[in-house]
C-alpha cells in the first residue's frame, strides 16, 4: 500500500477485506466515516471513473444551462446549438466569476455578468467588451491568452449525463458494455424515454440520505437478504427471500467489471410486484420480459428493471455521511403517451415512496452504527453477499490494492 492508503487502513484490515468471501470481512468502519478516506475515493475512484451527474432531460433544448456542484467543484452543463450537451468548470479565466449562476432556458450565448465576457456553447470566447478599452474587443485582441472555458469530458447514455473528471477513463460504451449486453437482451433500453408529468416536465425525484455513498449503493441493488425483512412489499410476498424450500437461489448474480446485478425470473416473482398496466419495456411491448433485474453500474448508478419500466438512480457523494440522490423512471414512448399513464405512474411512485422510506431508515441506521468502537468490520453470508464482496473489491482495487 502507498502512504496515503496506509494512513486510512491497516494491513490486517486490508488483508481481511481481500480474502475469499468465506473468510473475508467488509470494509472497515472508517471507510464510511473518515474524511481522509472520502477524499481518497474522490481522487482515485471518481476522478478516474465515469460518474453520473444528472439526467439529460433537464436540458432539453439548445441554450439550456444548469450549474451544479460536484465534489466541491462548481460546474455547469449546457446544450449547444448542435444538440450536444457539454460540461464545463464554472469559472471565467479572466475574473474567476461563475459563468452560469442559475438554471437558464433558451440562451443565445453564455454571458459572464461580472465583466460581460461572452462565450458560445462550445466554451469559446466571443467577445470581451472594453478589455482593451474598446467596446467591441474580440478574443483575438487578447494577445493569445487562454480564454476558452475548461471543458470536462462528457457523454450521454440512456438518458444519463456522465462526466470523466480525470479525462482518462476508457471509452464509455466499453465501460457500459457488460450492463448493456446483459439487460439489453430483455429490455429495449435504447427506446425508453423519461417519465413526464401531465405538463410535460420530467418526473425527477431528488432527496438526500444521511449516509455514505457506499452504504446507499450496497443497499440499493446489491444487498439481497434485507428485502424480506425491511420492505413491506416483500414481507407479504411468498417468493421472497428468493430461494426455494431447499435454499436453492431463484436468482442469478452478475459481477462483470463495473456491472453488478441480480436477475429474477418473472415466473418466480410474479406475485411480488403489482402489475403496471402499460406497454412493456421489453423488445415486444405486448410481452412481459422473462426476467427482471436489480443492477448497479459502479460507482454511482443503480438501475432496477421491471416489466414496463426501468428506474435510474444516481447517487452523488457529498460527504462521508451524506449522499444526494436523483431518481427517474423510463418507459416506452407509447406508454408515456397512454391515457392511463399519469395514474399508473402515480401508483408506482406511491410504492417507491414507501420503499424509499424503509430503505432510508435502514441505510441511516447502518451509517450511525459505523461510529461504534465495536465490530469495525463485518462478515458476509456466502449464500447472499457475493455482490457486496465484489463491490468492496472494486473499491479497494481503485484505491490501489491488488487482488
Amino acid at each position: 500500500m502507498d502512504e496515503r492508503l496506509a494512513a486510512v487502513i491497516s494491513s490486517s484490515e486490508r488483508d481481511a477485506v481481500m480474502c475469499d468471501i468465506n473468510e473475508a470481512t467488509s470494509l472497515p468502519a472508517q471507510a464510511y466515516t473518515s474524511k481522509d478516506w472520502f477524499d481518497l475515493e474522490v481522487e482515485r475512484i471518481f476522478m478516474t471513473r465515469w460518474t453520473a451527474v444528472m439526467f439529460e432531460c433537464v436540458l432539453p433544448s439548445p441554450g439550456d444551462a444548469k450549474p451544479f456542484q460536484l465534489f466541491g467543484m462548481p460546474l455547469f452543463a449546457v446544450r449547444g446549438q448542435d444538440g450536444r450537451l457539454r460540461v464545463f468548470h464554472n469559472i471565467c479565466p479572466y475574473d474567476g466569476c461563475q459563468v452560469v449562476t442559475a438554471p437558464k432556458k433558451g440562451l443565445k450565448h453564455l454571458h459572464v455578468f461580472y465583466h460581460a465576457w461572452r462565450y458560445d456553447f462550445t466554451g469559446r470566447l466571443i467577445e470581451a467588451p472594453f478589455w482593451n478599452g474598446k467596446p467591441d474587443c474580440k478574443a483575438d485582441d487578447l494577445n493569445k491568452l487562454k480564454t476558452s472555458l475548461a471543458e470536462i469530458r462528457c457523454e450521454v447514455r440512456y438518458g444519463v449525463v456522465f462526466v470523466d473528471l480525470g479525462g482518462k477513463s476508457e471509452e464509455i460504451d466499453k465501460w457500459l458494455e457488460p450492463w448493456r449486453k446483459t439487460v439489453g437482451a430483455h429490455f429495449a433500453i435504447d427506446e425508453l424515454v423519461p417519465a413526464v408529468s401531465a405538463n410535460g416536465l420530467p418526473l425527477i425525484e431528488e432527496r438526500t440520505v444521511a449516509s455514505n455513498w457506499k452504504t446507499y449503493q450496497e443497499n440499493a441493488s446489491i444487498n439481497l437478504l434485507h428485502e424480506a425483512h425491511v420492505h413491506s412489499i416483500y414481507r407479504k410476498s411468498p417468493e421472497v427471500p428468493r430461494v426455494d424450500n431447499d435454499g436453492t437461489p431463484l436468482y442469478q448474480t452478475f459481477c462483470d467489471k463495473c456491472f453488478i446485478a441480480f436477475s429474477h425470473g418473472r415466473d418466480d416473482s410474479g406475485e411480488t410486484y403489482d402489475k403496471i398496466n402499460l406497454p412493456m419495456a421489453g423488445h415486444d411491448p405486448k410481452v412481459q420480459p422473462e426476467v427482471g433485474y436489480f443492477s448497479t453500474v459502479y460507482p454511482n448508478v443503480n438501475i432496477p428493471l421491471l416489466d414496463a419500466m426501468i428506474k435510474v438512480n444516481i447517487a452523488i457523494p457529498v460527504a462521508p455521511d451524506r449522499t444526494d440522490l436523483m431518481h427517474l423512471r423510463f418507459y416506452r414512448p407509447e406508454a408515456v403517451s397512454a391515457e392511463q399513464f399519469q395514474d399508473e405512474e402515480q401508483a408506482v411512485q406511491k410504492v417507491f415512496d414507501i420503499i424509499h422510506k424503509e430503505d432510508q431508515r435502514a441505510i441511516e441506521s447502518v451509517q450511525r452504527a459505523r461510529s461504534s468502537p465495536a465490530f469495525r468490520q463485518h462478515y458476509y453470508s456466502p449464500a447472499w453477499d457475493h455482490m457486496h464482496h465484489y463491490f468492496n473489491h472494486l473499491v479497494m482495487s481503485d484505491l490501489g490494492v491488488g487482488p
